[in-house]
């Protein structure tokens, strides 16, 4: 491989990391660690953040803005939302200068596990022994967030038996959290949103039974039932079929045509196609989905009108300070809101959909209507099989068993999180990955307790907020910095402990809170309405 001469040999101190691009080739992060210098990919095989603005904690790099993690000496993938491993690339100090040997065309990820079974998440589990053919048979239900890391874990951490994923959607696994954004906003086509190749799954012998339903489980002679196949047996099951969405079959008008919910690469694709017309969108619901939306499809040829039962969006989650911000983000781009609003029918014209009655009497003229009134788990085919809750979650374990032999993850699962703050069944992209990771490694008899702490993220007109821990009820938000400037800390306070923290413009201070409730080593609330260094905490 060709040499290059990147930097002096001086060029940082203990700990230092930053981005050097050679004379005449490409770019390298170098950081020095331990005295030596490691070279390794610029920028996150995610979504190509510059890494050298994340922070290494421990012996861990992570990315500044989803907090993946990848191992400093080698560049493994130790947490998601990334799927790969970083590049790393082979250095040497002579002469008084650092020289990096590179590919002629570097990759942005290695995509593919290797003989070493921690390739892609870091296990330890032995390779598959080919004299020992593994006559076992995992299975998998779902082809979401969960479903997918699961599957590549379970290669990766030396599973060699049959692996079959059983998806109701007509793809292979795709990144759902790009429909309501950057596809929905024409700035990303079909071929940006799977996460894999069809490739993959045929090189890591992963069936992927599509299009298919779960329809039924027997516990007592391990047997899942499916929709147009006969039952498929299994030795160790996982259960991530994720969330559908609430529907409003009650509403007059419902089933017009021009009326759409957003959940899935279909459903993306064919709202692409009306709104291409459209001059007037009503989005009913002020969630996530709904205003990310709103941001995605407002602007001087089409009108965008959010209708909300809540006074605020986000009021449950971010409270109504954060909810207000929003709102006012969107008003200044032209989005327009009714709150508190209840919606009382959707009016017609030759079967389209061509208005939404409000229950003050006022009429919302719509070329397209988008349904985003929320989703519930997608279980009830196991209604005869568990004692699932109220709103359809099933209950684990802190090692996400739900019966012997049977595993959750993702949005249908009732988890205990962390620290001993109760159960809760959390609907995050990444929080989804990492249940796919630990019930993985426990299909295959690890023994691995559930310790990461819940994160997400929403990009709104290039505004992004990113949010740590999980607070479903507060007795305070204590904040630093200001709000309206889309620059700001919000901390959660719960019975004296802080359990959850948002952030705007902080990326750095949000990855060392992270770490910090995974330690149990958050200051109290006292001491946060200080202002705080929070990366000396970690020290």
């Amino acid at each position: 491989m060709p040499e290059f001469d990147f930097a002096p040999a001086d060029a940082l101190q203990e700990g230092e990391m930053r981005t050097f691009a050679a004379a005449s080739g490409p770019a390298v992060l170098l950081l020095r660690r331990q005295g030596q210098y490691v070279a390794l990919a610029p920028n996150c095989p995610h979504y190509g953040a510059p890494l050298e603005k994340g922070r290494i904690v421990h012996d861990q790099l992570v990315c500044p803005w989803h907090h993946a993690c990848f191992r400093v000496l080698d560049g493994h993938l130790c947490q998601p939302p990334a799927l790969d491993n970083l590049p790393s690339y082979p250095v040497r100090v002579a002469d008084g200068r650092v020289w990096v040997q590179l590919p002629a065309k570097p990759a942005a990820a290695t995509t593919s596990p290797d003989a070493t079974p921690t390739a892609l998440v870091g296990g330890n589990a032995p390779a598959p022994n080919a004299a020992a053919p593994d006559t076992r048979t995992f299975v998998i239900v779902g082809g979401g967030a969960a479903g997918q890391f699961a599957a590549q874990t379970l290669r990766v951490e030396g599973f060699g038996g049959r692996l079959v994923m059983v998806t109701a959607e007509t793809a292979a696994p795709y990144d759902r959290t790009k429909l309501s954004k950057a596809y929905l906003a024409g700035e990303a086509g079909s071929k940006a949103l799977p996460l894999r190749k069809d490739e993959f799954y045929e090189q890591h012998r992963i069936e992927i039974l599509s299009d298919t339903r779960a329809t039924g489980l027997s516990l007592r002679t391990r047997q899942l039932k499916l929709s147009g196949r006969g039952p498929l047996h299994y030795d160790a099951l996982l259960l991530a079929p994720g969330c559908i969405l609430n529907t409003l079959p009650k509403l007059p008008g419902h089933d017009l045509a021009g009326v759409l919910p957003l959940r899935s690469a279909p459903d993306a694709e064919q709202l692409r196609q009306l709104v291409a017309k459209a001059k007037r969108v009503v989005i009913i619901g002020s969630s996530f989905i709904g205003m990310e939306a709103a941001a995605s499809l407002v602007g001087e040829e089409r009108q965008v009108t959010v209708v909300a039962q809540e006074a605020e969006p986000f009021a449950r989650i971010l409270g109504a300070k954060i909810g207000r911000m929003f709102r006012n983000l969107h008003r200044r781009h032209g989005v327009r809101f009714r709150t508190e609003a209840e919606v009382v029918c959707l009016e017609g014209k030759d079967g389209h959909v061509s208005a939404v009655r409000l229950a003050s009497g006022q009429r919302l003229p719509a070329d397209v209507v988008i349904l985003a009134v929320g989703v519930r788990p997608a279980t009830n085919f196991l209604a005869e099989t568990f004692d699932l809750e109220k709103d359809g979650g099933l209950r684990v374990d802190a090692h996400l068993c739900a019966a012997p032999h049977v595993y959750a993850a993702g949005d249908v699962a009732l988890f205990p999180l962390p620290g001993g703050l109760g159960q809760h069944r959390i609907e995050h992209w990444r929080v989804a990955q990492q249940h796919g990771a630990c019930a993985a490694r426990n299909m295959l008899g690890q023994n691995t307790v559930f310790q990461a702490v819940p994160f997400f993220w929403t990009q709104q007109f290039g505004k992004s907020l990113r949010y740590a821990g999980h607070a479903t009820v507060w007795d305070e938000i204590i904040f630093h910095g200001d709000v309206r400037r889309h620059k700001f800390l919000a901390l959660y306070a719960y019975q004296n402990k802080l359990v959850a923290a948002a952030g705007m413009q902080h990326d750095d201070d949000m990855v060392c809170i992270e770490e910090l409730m995974r330690n149990g080593r958050m200051p109290t609330p006292t001491a946060a309405r200080r202002k705080l260094t929070w990366a000396t905490l970690l020290e």
